[in-house]
């Protein structure tokens, strides 16, 4: 029963170990391959990374850290803890646009190098490929609109969550704030000049978690809601299509319930 109660917790317990120990591993190969950097390159790339990889750790546990905090004091707590990790996050991200130059930097699972990076076994001779690269920064320095662009995409996290404090969750200014946000922000990023293939990817991926807003509240529970169950429902009448159907279903209402599956990163 109480293995019940916290199945949620503990799977997403085990997704975050699996991501930290994948972390852990990438910064052993890392410290591999910077022995052979000169010191004034790797006193600049070190501080950049160490924040990168605070940016990735938290992203790895937020989830894990919510579900415990609502479990454990409900939505007070659990709105507390989100704001706090989510403020965070925007601190380092701030931190990376002002002192590295850092324009779309990449979440968790969007990391993409601009060509295969790793280290040489020494006695194997064997290429082990890292699982999520250093980041090259880019020899384009970002104008004033780019970097008005990013700041406004790392707020809209901490602005979303003040605005839902004060408006709360039913109304419609938080998801607009957040949408107007989000939609000038990716105007303008649309305009850099030579990114890497990295900010490409993460660029990529940016618009495409704009299909999220359909599945935010209060959106999804006005209009995607009962548009996605009809089709649901219609679908479970053909065999085989619903074992799909019917645990899209009983998972959605979990999904929907967890700040940062539906509004993350």
């Amino acid at each position: 029963m109480a293995t019940s109660r916290w199945s949620s917790e503990v799977t997403e317990m085990f997704f975050m170990a699996s991501n930290l120990l994948r972390y852990a591993n990438d910064h052993l190969l890392q410290k591999k391959r910077t022995e052979s950097e000169s010191e004034e390159t790797e006193h600049l790339e070190v501080d950049k990374e160490k924040l990168e990889q605070m940016l990735h750790v938290l992203q790895c546990v937020e989830v894990f850290v919510e579900l415990t905090a609502r479990r454990l004091g409900g939505n007070p707590l659990r709105y507390i803890i989100v704001f706090a990790v989510a403020a965070v996050k925007s601190s380092i991200r701030l931190c990376l646009l002002y002192q590295h130059n850092r324009v779309l930097v990449g979440s968790l699972g969007s990391s993409s190098s601009d060509a295969p990076t790793g280290w040489m076994g020494a006695r194997t001779g064997l290429f082990f490929k890292q699982s999520h690269p250093k980041s090259r920064m880019s020899h384009h320095i970002p104008n004033k609109d780019m970097i008005l662009a990013e700041l406004c995409y790392t707020m809209r996290p901490v602005v979303h969550l003040l605005s839902l404090g004060v408006f709360k969750s039913k109304s419609w200014v938080p998801y607009v704030l957040a949408l107007g946000l989000d939609l000038f922000s990716l105007k303008t990023l649309h305009k850099y000049e030579h990114p890497t293939e990295r900010q490409a990817v993460e660029l990529t991926r940016r618009k495409t978690s704009l299909l999220l807003y359909l599945f935010r509240s209060p959106c999804y529970n006005e209009f995607t809601e009962q548009r996605l169950m009809g089709l649901v429902n219609y679908l479970n009448r053909i065999p085989v299509v619903n074992m799909l159907t019917d645990g899209i279903a009983e998972y959605l209402p979990e999904w929907q319930s967890v700040y940062y599956y539906v509004w993350g990163p």
